[in-house]
């Protein structure tokens, strides 16, 4: 049975038929070390291997083209760059953003979902094509995980952990991108990227990372 429920613009689906391991007090998860009610957090999504910055840190030669995320101590303004292109974004207590390139070469701030749930983990997926919308699809649940993102946004899941799973990006029927055996953690989170214009698409996967 697969029920879906949405709160704060996350589509929480829930997976009944995956059984999960129980949620035991020693259990360890990346968000678990962030201490500091004030703090933020900014990453970049740029090309692979393209350059980018946050604040002070730069970002060089970014293999998968997604930045950790770095920890902004108190709320205002941050200054961000990815490629060529640089912006600000204020930022607020508690919060996770990212800067992403996108396909038509413009740079959006997007305010990420992380619900740091203790027995999901948080699954976000950032259309950088040229499709103008493209949904995010389980097949071992035959089912939409995430819909109708549209170029240059992103979608979020909190899905059941721990899993393995394949993903794909989907334009109704037609599969853009595949990626397969996907390690989903409690307390952790993975972004997905939908990369590619002119009928010649990518779905790449990357764990999310915090700057130590």
């Amino acid at each position: 049975m697969i029920r879906r429920t949405f709160a704060r613009g996350c589509a929480c689906l829930t997976l009944g038929w995956f059984a999960a391991a129980p949620v035991w007090a020693q259990d360890a998860g990346l968000y678990d070390s962030i201490t500091n009610p004030d703090a933020s957090f900014v990453r970049v999504i740029v090309d692979p291997l393209g350059i980018g910055a946050v604040q002070r840190t730069s970002f060089d030669a970014i293999e998968s083209g997604i930045s950790p995320y770095v920890v902004i101590d108190a709320p205002g303004e941050v200054q961000v760059a990815a490629g060529s292109l640089q912006g600000s974004m204020t930022v607020e207590a508690g919060q996770f953003y990212t800067y992403a390139l996108g396909a038509d070469g413009t740079a959006k701030v997007i305010t990420d979902t992380i619900t740091r749930s203790p027995g999901q983990a948080d699954i976000a997926f950032y259309n950088l094509s040229d499709i103008p919308t493209a949904d995010l699809y389980v097949p071992a649940a035959k089912a939409v995980a995430v819909a109708g993102v549209a170029a240059g946004a992103s979608g979020a899941v909190a899905l059941k952990a721990p899993l393995t799973l394949d993903f794909e990006a989907r334009q109704g029927d037609t599969v853009l991108g595949t990626v397969n055996g996907i390690d989903l953690r409690r307390r952790e989170g993975v972004t997905l990227i939908l990369r590619g214009t002119g009928g010649t698409y990518e779905l790449r996967a990357n764990a999310n990372e915090l700057m130590q």
